[in-house]
């Protein structure tokens, strides 16, 4: 292959990239917003949200993944044999943990009136949370999510490990094994895919952010 026919080739492997960066993304999401607030509002349980975090912070994503596809999808292969459900899962489920950090600072930064405010009208705890708490707290978070989503792009690449997915990564690997094995131009030309991926979006959500606080006044 030459230059062009490399790129366009990677290029392909680019809605997948998207695909399971955007998905594991909103299970990051839907993990680490209520761990978030439970860490915060319900204390007594807060040692095990604090568990959670170290060990999908602690282990690397790739021992995860080779952990799973290939120690629990022999004896579950449904889900556990699907390479795109594993790798979604295990990003997903490390992302939560980062994620509950960057929401546990955002509900600092709104601070607890708001949430006494809430209850004085009449409001439960968990409805305030809900109604009046997270869409601050998502205004807040907006430049560490946009970094966290910028971060499951790249991170995205581990999926090469359990093969069966043709994403970026694993396909400048398949061009770097076949002839005329080219070592060095398929990784740069990835390299600037995911450069390219990365910094709008960070970039948008960052700005966005940016205009909503300015919009709510906070």
């Amino acid at each position: 292959m030459d230059v062009g026919q490399q790129l366009i080739y990677l290029l392909e492997g680019v809605p997948l990239t998207l695909s399971i960066s955007l998905i594991s993304f909103l299970v990051g999401i839907a993990v680490g917003l209520p761990l978030a607030f439970i860490r915060v509002y319900e204390k007594e349980v807060g040692f095990v949200v604090d568990a959670y975090e170290k060990v999908f912070r602690g282990i690397p994503e790739i021992v995860l993944m080779l952990m799973i596809f290939f120690g629990l999808g022999p004896y579950f292969p449904i889900p556990f044999n699907s390479a795109f459900f594993v790798a979604c899962f295990v990003l997903g489920l490390r992302s939560g943990a980062n994620q509950s950090q960057i929401y546990r600072g955002a509900i600092h930064g709104v601070g607890d009136e708001q949430m006494i405010a809430g209850q004085s009208v009449g409001f439960s705890k968990w409805r305030a949370i809900w109604h009046i708490m997270v869409p601050q707290v998502f205004t807040y978070s907006t430049p560490g999510l946009g970094s966290e989503y910028a971060l499951l792009i790249k991170d995205s690449a581990y999926v090469y490990v359990i093969g069966g997915l043709a994403e970026v990564m694993t396909r400048a690997i398949q061009i770097k094994s076949s002839p005329p094995y080219d070592v060095v131009t398929p990784f740069i030309l990835a390299a600037l895919i995911y450069v390219a991926l990365t910094f709008p979006i960070a970039f948008w959500l960052d700005r966005w952010g940016t205009k909503r606080k300015r919009k709510l006044g906070l």
